[in-house]
């Protein structure tokens, strides 16, 4: 592509093999609106328009909402190559991990279909085991997709076993059986004891998940408290676990200040 190149909408539109009413679109939502207009008028876009419109394309190809696109690219018009190569590289783990859900639905429709072919049909069970999914997962990644925590994480998770979650479902169930058993004895949420523990917790977050600092590790309380499905099924280990955690990992992060 010509660093010098100016396409009119109809050029632009072929190029990228989009229509012409979706760029009209994406310019009266102020998600892509051309750099210049001809004399008569008409749209004009120049090399950053398009590279943005690559951008832009990329992350539809996950179906991602444009009202989410255009909050992750606000003010990138011209956007600094070091944050626009951030974006891409999380926007590629993203990418990678749809494309291992994908290879794993395949090889389990093949093999349903190999077993009905065998005449020994997979159980019931077993059939929508292959299917299930984290109903969080979706969630997860409109809100924070965009986020380098995200990235990272993704990164990591992809290559664990089922050994490794394992592990990691023990070392989580251990420190929370210790937070029910602090609180049930009476000691302070914000006490020495608690915020050691609170510790513990941010640094297996850290270990398994991605770099979770004391900031970050403060604001789940926030995010249980905004969601009472976290509260809900943290709480199940003991009434009133989610706010003791909470306060231990508030009072942990000011402790670092």
């Amino acid at each position: 592509m010509d660093e010098s190149s100016t396409y009119t909408v109809g050029q632009l539109a072929g190029l990228a093999g989009v229509t012409t009413k979706t760029l009209r679109h994406y310019d009266r939502i102020g998600l892509l609106q051309p750099s210049a207009r001809s004399q008569a008028g008409y749209r004009l876009y120049q090399e950053g328009d398009a590279r943005r419109l690559a951008e832009i394309l990329a992350y539809r190809a996950l179906d991602m909402p444009l009202e989410q696109i255009a909050g992750l690219m606000d003010g990138t018009h011209s956007a600094d190559c070091f944050d626009r190569s951030r974006r891409l590289i999380s926007h590629l783990e993203l990418l990678k991990q749809e494309r291992s859900k994908i290879d794993g639905l395949i090889h389990h429709l093949e093999d349903m279909i190999y077993a009905e072919l065998e005449g020994a049909p997979m159980s019931t069970t077993d059939e929508l085991n292959g299917f299930a999914n984290d109903p969080y997962e979706d969630e997860a990644r409109e809100k924070w997709g965009h986020t380098d925590a995200y990235a990272q994480s993704a990164r990591r998770v992809k290559g664990y076993t089922p050994a490794d979650w394992e592990r990691y479902k023990e070392e989580a169930a251990d420190i929370n059986h210790d937070f029910v058993a602090l609180m049930n004895e009476g000691e302070p949420a914000d006490g020495p004891d608690a915020r050691a523990l609170a510790e513990e917790h941010r640094e297996l977050i850290s270990r398994w998940f991605y770099d979770c600092s004391p900031e970050m590790h403060a604001n789940f309380g926030a995010m249980w408290e905004a969601d009472p499905r976290f509260k809900e099924n943290i709480d199940k280990a003991g009434e009133g676990l989610s706010d003791y955690m909470a306060t231990a990992f508030r009072a942990a992060a000011a402790q670092q200040d």
